[in-house]
């Protein structure tokens, strides 16, 4: 049984990310108290471009793998979940902080993907808050104090945790065209920083692409089948009927995109 699609969402413009100019901060060396105490707190300064030998066609390869997506269509067997669009795929693999976001980069199709995310997921719980009977108090509960808070769809969304489990499982980090920042400190020396974030970010412009390319349907299905599974931050107290229907909507998902129209 195939996932109900939602309405579509409109494209609003987004509004432009501040970019934060890295100084090296630190502390000018001065007697205290008889010692000389130099103050070295944090430093920043950018590291090297990854992805630079990237090329449209690597990145589209990996979003119409099998490994990334079980989606094939049954009127058109050789169909991937992305086609033959290239630019597409590339500019969602693309951080704005690739060569200084003048290539094109992924900042709108994150937008887009952040409001379907949330809308999909929204959607989710309220279905299964609707049909919990009175014997699943502790699911009930789980489930309105999420959907009662402000935040609480946003904090299982938020950039970073996308970043950190589905970017993840959904190898981002191999396909992503981005700018890593480079911290440097007294006693750790330096880290590249931001994947993520970064990763983050192109996770929610992959389902902002297939929103706007293969439409709601097949958006949701993603979620479900790709997305859904790896939020941790849902997984880590879900009591085992909420568990129980995460698993099943995304075994149905899976077979659903597997024979889409």
């Amino acid at each position: 049984m195939r996932a109900a699609g939602v309405a579509r969402i409109p494209v609003a413009p987004s509004r432009a990310f501040s970019t934060q100019t890295s100084y090296l901060q630190a502390g000018q060396s001065a007697k205290q108290h008889g010692n000389q105490t130099p103050q070295f707190r944090e430093a920043s300064s950018p590291a090297g471009p990854l992805g630079i030998n990237l090329t449209p066609t690597d990145i589209l390869s990996h979003l119409n793998s099998a490994e990334f997506s079980s989606y094939r269509s049954s009127s058109e067997p050789s169909q991937r979940l992305l086609g033959a669009e290239e630019t597409l795929a590339t500019t969602a693999l693309t951080h704005e902080s690739w060569m200084h976001g003048l290539q094109g980069h992924n900042r709108r199709l994150a937008f887009l993907g952040r409001r379907v995310l949330k809308t999909y997921l929204t959607i989710f719980l309220f279905d299964i808050l609707s049909k919990i009977s009175a014997e699943s108090a502790s699911d009930a509960e789980f489930l309105q104090n999420i959907l009662s808070k402000a935040d609480g769809v946003d904090q299982i969304v938020a950039t970073h945790q996308l970043g950190d489990t589905v970017g993840r499982q959904l190898g981002l980090e191999k396909v992503m065209r981005w700018h890593p920042s480079l911290r440097v400190d007294g006693a750790s020396g330096s880290k590249e920083t931001g994947l993520f974030k970064v990763r983050g970010t192109c996770v929610e412009a992959v389902v902002g692409a297939i929103y706007h390319y293969k439409g709601a349907l097949v958006a949701q299905e993603f979620f479900q089948s790709r997305i859904l599974p790896n939020l941790s931050l849902l997984h880590e107290n879900a009591p085992t009927l909420l568990q129980k229907r995460m698993a099943e909507s995304s075994r149905k998902a899976t077979e659903a995109l597997a024979h889409s129209p």
